[in-house]
């Protein structure tokens, strides 16, 4: 007799309802859950075909085949499944190697065990019967009831996930959670069909549900479904390290997370608005690329942070914003760091070539000099070039001393604090070889390093002990501080000036020595800048800005 024709009908529809629920696709926005949706509506559909195969064969030899192929297809169904639960939820399980390994190892074992039934005759025994209808009568053994019973298993844990999620969503969500549990009902069919196979065949009637799931997500109740997605992508963001904001369309605060709290203390005041909770961040969120943005926390401290942002919608009409912003202020500072060091090596580079080259040079003219006095037998004149020399070449040790000098503080990698501006002036007086009177103009604190901040005020005495000052003023300023002397040479004119810190310069001669170059050198590793005042005729006077500085209250 024919087959059912009604059965062969309900698995070609839940067949097809599958395939055109994948071909129609997801907006879900998680793409590991959009892929794992799909190839389990594929998988499904494709499992409802061999079924409906399965009851319209007509030689036993062919509905085994299609039986087989059924059971290998179907087993495949449940890591389907558990790959979309994982994403859908949020959760990275799937993405796990180990797990995955394991599986594939327990599908090939599976698919091993019904291949080889012939053999061992352990996993279903099958007759083709043609009376009442045409049908083929499975005998299930014991290795059929082991892989069932790991199949709704694997899909009980996917199913917990499931609930765990919905049972966490702030929607309404029993639609849905319906909608999945569709996906269980043909485990009454399947029951009916053991207890009496002559009222159902034994197949495997999931596809069915499966169907039934698909078309409902997809066409029925698709915004329910993705909003519910949201809520696992945030359950995902607070378990980050960074602050998470959820903004409205109108940039009113939503949602936050403890972090977030914590890096704007005006969410604890009652901030309500992104403009009130940061200023900066709300000039920057709605940047489709992650955005830096500079911001004072609540000690009074400036920090970096990285603001990356994501347009919320639903249905297609935009809801609001997810804000994710990582305190970045280390890295940009030791970023920061590097790239002033790469600046100090070239400065050494220079420092290195111009003082070294210009003391063998005129070491070695002076030589040439004494050779040509000694040619016309001036010993005399030949004595005094020969000690220009010697003193030439002398100096090449205290250049390689400087060098010494300017490595060591350069690659000091302490961290900076608030130094005493007036003792530190008086270290570095006590300090240097420098026959100058010191006078320091105003008190407070320098954010610095230390012994780098000690070695500028050095090299400062340094040069204006070589320009013949007799005094040297020190003052502190807003944002760093100024040093003037009274020497014989002064930069009046703008160009000239600036070539009194370049290391290859000559300026005010070639006796001026590493001095001033150090100055701007060991500013520049601190992150400060060097000016020279050309407006100044008394002297030399340069100002150091960028500093962070703490005035004395009677300042």
């Amino acid at each position: 007799m024919a087959a059912s024709w009604w059965l062969v009908g309900l698995f070609a529809l839940s067949a097809a309802a599958c395939f055109v629920a994948a071909l129609h696709g997801s907006r879900l926005r998680n793409d590991d859950a959009r892929r794992g949706l799909r190839w389990l509506l594929v998988l499904v559909g494709v499992w409802g075909l061999l079924q409906a195969g399965v009851l319209l064969a007509g030689r036993e030899p062919t509905a085994v085949a299609l039986y087989v192929l059924a059971l290998i297809v179907g087993f495949a169904t449940p890591f389907a499944w558990l790959y979309f639960a994982s994403a859908y939820a949020g959760r990275d399980y799937h993405r796990r190697s180990a797990y995955r390994r394991a599986g594939l190892a327990v599908y090939v074992a599976v698919v091993a065990a019904k291949l080889t039934n012939p053999i061992h005759g352990r996993y279903f025994d099958a007759s083709f019967r043609t009376d009442p209808v045409r049908r083929l009568l499975i005998d299930e053994g014991a290795l059929y009831w082991g892989s069932l019973a790991l199949a709704y298993a694997l899909s009980l844990v996917g199913f917990y996930l499931l609930y765990r999620l919905f049972r966490e969503s702030e929607h309404s969500s029993w639609t849905l959670a319906g909608l999945f549990a569709a996906t269980g009902l043909p485990v009454v069919p399947n029951a009916v069909a053991q207890a009496a196979p002559s009222l159902l065949p034994s197949l495997s009637y999931e596809p069915l549900g499966v169907a039934v799931f698909a078309v409902g997500t997809v066409y029925l109740v698709e915004d329910t479904f993705l909003a519910v997605e949201r809520t696992a992508t945030r359950s995902f963001v607070e378990r980050t390290a960074g602050g998470v904001l959820v903004l409205d369309a109108d940039g009113r605060l939503r949602d936050h997370n403890e972090r977030a709290a914590e890096l704007f203390p005006a969410i604890a005041d009652g901030a309500t608005r992104v403009e009130e909770v940061s200023p900066p961040v709300a000039d920057a969120y709605r940047e489709e690329a992650p955005v830096l943005v500079d911001v004072v926390d609540a000690g009074g401290d400036e920090r970096t942070y990285c603001v990356t942002s994501e347009s919320l919608s639903v249905g297609g009409a935009e809801f609001g914003w997810a804000l994710l912003v990582q305190d970045v202020t280390a890295i940009e500072r030791q970023r920061d760091r590097l790239e002033r060091h790469e600046e100090q090596l070239g400065d050494m580079a220079g420092a290195i070539a111009h003082e070294l080259r210009n003391s063998v040079a005129v070491a070695d003219g002076y030589l040439a000099d004494a050779a040509e006095r000694l040619a016309d037998d001036d010993a005399e004149g030949a004595a005094e070039s020969v000690a220009v020399a010697r003193r030439r070449v002398g100096r090449i040790g205290g250049v390689v001393e400087d060098l010494h000098t300017l490595v060591r503080h350069a690659r000091d990698f302490d961290e900076p604090s608030l130094v005493d501006f007036e003792a530190a002036v008086a270290d570095a007086e006590s300090a240097a070889d420098a026959d100058v009177a010191v006078t320091v103009e105003g008190s407070g604190r320098v954010l610095a390093t230390p012994t780098r901040l000690k070695q500028v005020f050095k090299n400062a005495l340094a040069f204006a002990a070589f320009n013949g000052a007799t005094a040297v003023t020190v003052s502190l300023t807003d944002d760093g501080f100024a040093i003037a002397d009274d020497g014989r040479f002064a930069a009046t004119d703008g160009d000239e000036a600036a070539l009194l810190f370049e290391y290859e310069s000559a300026e005010p001669s070639a006796d001026a020595g590493m001095s001033l170059p150090n100055v701007r050198a060991l500013a520049r590793v601190e992150g400060w800048t060097v000016e020279p005042d050309p407006g100044y005729e008394d002297g030399v006077r340069y100002v150091v800005r960028g500093a962070t500085v703490e005035r004395d209250p009677a300042e």
